[in-house]
């Protein structure tokens, strides 16, 4: 009978020894997954596209908008064809000096609506090039305000990953030491 007792007190021994390297070999293979899950994590995280600002290099169309001065040019020399042609013509007839004043006041008239043109359009580029300088720099800032936001969800979903795969670890850590202390329970009560 003392042989029998001995047996099972052996081969329970031997069973309680088996199960201890069983759950040795489990909790490597388990610190082996955790390693390997960062690992992936950290190339996941090094392959994703950077966040950027799609219009960080947005320029102002109308900065340099020209003006229209070859119609205006061509206005000042038919004007000037014009003139001479009446002087001209003022001169054959015989006609005074107060003509020829006349006709030079008309010719500064003419000019004058010429130059107001150019100036109006130089007026008018100036405002769309404010415009379009307050536009790209909207455009901007809305750019980085996307940027700031996917970053920022980016970490948020980081933080989150590390704390479930910390209370994953910790769990496994938990019920490894809970099933080891059953067995150290059970060595003692054979005792």
């Amino acid at each position: 009978m003392g042989c029998k007792s001995g047996n099972a007190s052996s081969t329970l021994e031997d069973e309680r020894t088996s199960l201890r390297n069983t759950m040795a070999t489990q909790m490597q293979e388990m610190e082996d997954s955790v390693q390997s899950k960062k690992i992936a994590l950290d190339a996941a995280k090094a392959n994703r596209q950077e966040a950027f600002n799609p219009y960080e290099n947005m320029t102002n169309e109308f900065a340099n908008l020209g003006v229209a001065t070859q119609a205006s040019e061509f206005q000042a020399e038919e004007a000037d064809i014009a003139l001479a042609n009446t002087l001209d013509a003022m001169k054959a007839s015989g006609a005074g000096a107060g003509g020829a004043t006349a006709l030079a006041q008309a010719a500064l008239k003419s000019k004058r609506g010429i130059s107001a043109s150019l100036q109006q359009q130089e007026t008018a580029n100036q405002k769309k090039a404010a415009e379009g300088a307050q536009n790209v720099q909207k455009m901007k800032a809305t750019g980085e305000m996307q940027k700031f936001n996917i970053q920022d969800r980016r970490d948020e979903a980081d933080v989150a990953a590390a704390q479930q795969d910390v209370r994953d670890q910790q769990a496994r850590v938990d019920a490894a030491r809970a099933a080891q202390l059953e067995i150290d329970m059970g060595d003692i009560n054979l005792t």
